[in-house]
């Protein structure tokens, strides 16, 4: 494979999904954390905060949706080489 046509190198897209795994499992840990501290309150808080939980999730699944359709956008503009319609 010729090294000099790649855009990102493998170095490179480690650095990009790193990020990616920390964000996701923070959110994961956040939710949990939530419902861990609020366990001894009872049943209404429990449901309360996994119905907050859920929208939080709904609204991360749509930011990033947002941002994987402006990734696949850019990244069409990057391979027919038009760098600035993709800026």
């Amino acid at each position: 494979m010729n090294t000099d046509t790649l855009l990102f190198s493998n170095k490179d897209l480690r650095r990009l999904i790193i990020p990616l795994i920390i964000e996701q499992t923070l959110s994961i840990t956040i939710g949990m954390a939530d419902s861990m501290m609020v366990s001894n309150v009872g049943e209404a808080a429990i449901s309360g905060i996994n119905l907050v939980d859920s929208i939080n999730n709904l609204l991360i699944g749509i930011f990033s949706a947002l941002a994987t359709g402006g990734t696949v956008i850019v990244s069409q503009y990057l391979g027919r080489r038009e760098r600035d319609h993709a800026n």
